[in-house]
């Protein structure tokens, strides 16, 4: 039988979170990094592309690594409330809090077909709902895609917030751009939040009255602060690691103009044009950028980075080069912009894979502040930015200034 957890991370009196669609961990590092939680358990089924097959993205074993607990490979359409509550040994009501992070692969208006189809995979939402209500957690939380409450499969999230309403949970669902919260990556989320200990808390009631200095979440001061650390860490055999390009991908990248550039500049340059794709060059002839128009693009060093999406493993997938140096942003880079600790370890075997662990995960910096509100429905006392700053990141409590 599948083993949900091995030796549970925090205190034996902490307070119990158990994570469904895991991934490699991140939003458990927003909890296991707080002694006032203790993991107790976690599922995924380890899917990387569909055509990968169970088990190809290897996310287990980098949640293992860094949580010391062993999620259960099983497919949440098929696994019964009751076979996790035995595996992990919580009954009805002793779970504080439950995350369920459904994938938002099929909701995402990153696929531009998921408006014509809504896919079977998107019933996992309701079934979250139904894993909540067996196992009555204090406090649920579910973060996703924005289409999940703005989208044309809204119903799922709506049959969501009905079932927990139902059981007795309050609720609130809104939509955020995480820069805001101190993340340097323009990224929009829907966050779904319910409680039945108390009022339902949200991250704009923690920040209320606060704001992040705009200069704290840009892609300079990210890895400024990521190349600090590594002056007293050097030595990163998970991290400092990057794809290599291909000859003609080489050449197109060094006529890409430093600090943002893309490749409609290059197509701007009769003498650099025909190293484009050949799909850029003929939207270039068409005079359309597409819906795509960061593909081969730099990020530009006093901006916030733009969203980290799971196939970033390639300078072709979306502007994840480097703003000056001829190269994809390494996985510690990338995983440093998605709100990641810079000790969070990623030993996949496949680099390709330890950037679907960062592209995948919700940023562990805001799922530090998502602890934060746990804490504060739990106990009723409002948190300050001290309490909600994840320590070892990107963002430092000086970057946080009066609203």
């Amino acid at each position: 039988m599948d083993c949900a957890s091995t030796t549970p991370t925090g205190a034996p009196n902490a307070w119990t979170v158990a994570d469904f669609f895991s991934c490699g961990g991140g939003t458990s590092a927003g909890f296991s990094r707080r002694p006032d939680f203790r993991l107790v358990g976690a599922v995924d089924l380890e899917m990387a592309k569909p055509s990968g097959g169970e088990g190809a993205s290897d996310c287990n074993g980098t949640y293992f690594a860094n949580h010391g607990v062993r999620p259960m490979a099983r497919d949440m359409m098929t696994l019964q409330p009751s076979e996790f509550s035995e595996a992990i040994g919580i009954n009805r009501g002793q779970l504080n809090v439950m995350i369920s992070c459904a994938p938002c692969t099929h909701l995402s208006r990153a696929n531009p077909n998921n408006h014509l189809t809504d896919r079977p995979e998107n019933t996992l939402i309701g079934r979250s709902a139904e894993f909540a209500v067996s196992l009555m957690p204090e406090v649920f939380f579910m973060e996703n895609a924005r289409e999940l409450i703005m989208g044309n499969y809204r119903h799922h999230h709506e049959a969501l917030v009905k079932k927990l309403k139902k059981a007795g949970y309050r609720v609130h669902s809104d939509i955020h751009f995480l820069d805001r919260f101190g993340l340097p990556q323009v990224r929009e989320r829907a966050l779904v939040v319910a409680s039945r200990v108390g009022p339902v808390r949200t991250l704009e009631d923690l920040w209320k009255g606060w704001k992040v200095r705009p200069e704290a979440t840009t892609v300079r001061a990210a890895l400024s602060r990521l190349a600090e650390w590594k002056r007293e860490n050097p030595v990163d055999p998970d991290g400092d690691v990057f794809p290599g390009m291909g000859p003609l991908v080489q050449k197109r990248m060094a006529v890409t103009p430093h600090d943002g550039g893309g490749w409609a500049d290059v197509a701007r340059n009769s003498r650099t044009r025909k190293l484009l794709t050949k799909d850029c060059l003929r939207r270039w002839e068409l005079g359309d950028l597409g819906s795509h128009p960061d593909v081969y693009g730099r990020m530009a060093w006093d901006r916030a980075a733009p969203t980290i999406k799971r196939e970033c493993a390639h300078v072709g997938n979306g502007r994840y080069a480097h703003p000056t140096e001829d190269r994809l942003l390494t996985v510690r880079e990338m995983a440093s912009l998605q709100g990641f600790p810079f000790d969070y370890r990623f030993p996949a075997r496949a680099v390709a894979n330890r950037y679907r662990h960062v592209g995948d995960a919700v940023p562990p910096m805001i799922a530090y502040q998502m602890s934060a509100l746990a804490m504060w429905m739990k106990t009723g006392v409002r948190p300050e930015p001290k309490d909600w700053v994840m320590p070892n990141t990107t963002l430092r409590v000086e970057d946080i200034v009066a609203a």
